[in-house]
């Protein structure tokens, strides 16, 4: 079923015809790789802790299941869900970038996915849309490989909220009554961030308090993401400013 115009489906075949057989490929690899992208990303919204195997489970009933047969869609899931789980109370020492992570846990889901490596301590970036092959970042390929070798990690960013939550603590530490004011009005519906921020410009030496308290929350934040998950940093996190 569609609701768009033969026409229009007969000049759109066109167009696609005029590309050469080498732009078509790049095409359809690059819509193949965004829809798994997205799958993915729904699957760890729904479950941010969500295993490799569950991941490949998704992954094959969205794009699969309908070529196979019930009792052979689950041998199939069945062994997509091999893994191998890490035992209960052990840690993974990582020398983890913590510029890197802070990054990736304030960052806006719509950009990109991030994962941590645990071997390198880096989070590589999956960005929400690929132009080509040659864009930066990770391919599907090697992101699949990590996953499945426990060697990478989804990190879920906080979330606006979180980081509201931390403007409005800070504005609770605010003594003077008029700047507290202001930023009590700043947090007052949309735009909340931008008009923060634009307060604390006036006031320098409250805008360097406050990069010191977020840097504070941001680093506990990232210690209990990597508590929760058994990771133990080799590495300590920068110094607030």
């Amino acid at each position: 079923m569609t609701d768009t115009p033969p026409e229009v489906m007969q000049r759109y075949r066109a167009m696609l015809l005029e590309r050469s057989p080498e732009e078509r490929l790049k095409m359809g690899c690059s819509m193949g790789a965004t829809a798994r992208i997205l799958v993915r990303a729904s699957v760890l919204a729904q479950d941010p802790h969500a295993s490799p195997a569950a991941v490949r489970r998704a992954l094959f009933l969205r794009f699969y299941s309908h070529e196979f047969q019930v009792v052979e869609q689950e041998n199939i899931l069945v062994r997509l869900g091999q893994d191998e789980p890490r035992p209960a109370g052990s840690t993974k020492r990582v020398p983890v970038n913590w510029d890197d992570l802070e990054m990736a846990l304030t960052s806006n889901q719509g950009e990109g996915t991030c994962y941590l490596d645990l071997e390198t301590g880096e989070v590589r970036i999956v960005p929400t849309t690929r132009v080509d092959d040659d864009d930066a970042g990770p391919s599907e390929d090697e992101i699949d490989a990590g996953l499945d070798a426990g060697r990478l990690i989804h990190v879920e960013p906080l979330g606006s909220e979180i980081e509201y939550r931390w403007m409005a603590d800070f504005t609770g530490t605010v003594s003077n009554a008029r700047l507290r004011g202001r930023l009590e009005g700043a947090l007052d519906g949309r735009g909340a961030f931008r008009r923060f921020k634009n307060v604390l410009l006036y006031f320098p030496a409250e805008r360097e308090r406050w990069f010191a308290f977020r840097d504070e929350r941001l680093h506990a934040a990232a210690r209990e993401w990597l508590g929760e998950l058994g990771i133990e940093p080799t590495t300590a996190p920068p110094a607030s400013r």
